[in-house]
Parts: C-alpha cells; sequence; structure tokens
C-alpha cells in the first residue's frame, strides 16, 4: 500500500507505505492506505486536503455515509475517514 502527499504545485510533502499480511481485498487495503494517509495530514496540521482514489466504492460510500461489509470490522478507520471528510476536499 503506498500514498503520496503533494502540494497544489505538485511538490510532495511526503509519502508513504506499508505492507500487511491478511488483508482481505483491495477495498480493504485502499480503505487502510486512505486511514494511514488521513493520520499522517493530521500530524502534519494540513488544513486542506483533496484525496484522489481510483476505489470508487470506498469514495462513493465514505461520501453518502454507507456502512461497507468488507470494512466494517475496520469501524475505527472507517470513523476516522468519515469524520476528516467534514473538514476536507474530497474528490474521486
Amino acid at each position: 500500500m503506498g500514498w503520496v502527499m503533494k502540494t497544489e504545485e505538485g511538490a510532495i510533502l511526503c509519502r508513504g507505505s506499508s505492507n500487511r499480511s491478511h488483508v482481505c481485498s483491495a477495498l480493504m487495503a485502499e480503505a487502510l492506505t486512505m486511514r494511514d494517509t488521513l493520520k499522517r495530514a493530521k500530524e502534519l496540521n494540513l488544513q486542506s486536503l483533496q484525496i484522489f482514489s481510483d476505489c470508487q466504492v470506498l469514495i462513493s460510500a465514505l461520501c453518502k455515509g454507507r456502512d461497507v461489509n468488507e470494512i466494517a470490522e475496520n469501524s475505527q478507520a472507517d470513523s476516522l475517514a468519515r469524520s476528516s471528510l467534514g473538514r476536507l476536499d474530497v474528490v474521486d
């Protein structure tokens, strides 16, 4: 899993990656990556953030406040992502 944070001009602020065994799906991997990215954005005290993802199912679920059974077990990540959406600009 990996993520990159850039300024509006395209300069890289930071990037990260991780690996986890036993991730049940690409959707779960995307959710975990988003969680890690949001945590890092919070550590950097970013005031706004645009999130780009190729995982339409995850973005749609977060924007509409729906639960996705596949990631419902990971309620802390889901809760963090949802609470952050109110403070961030999300683009899918």
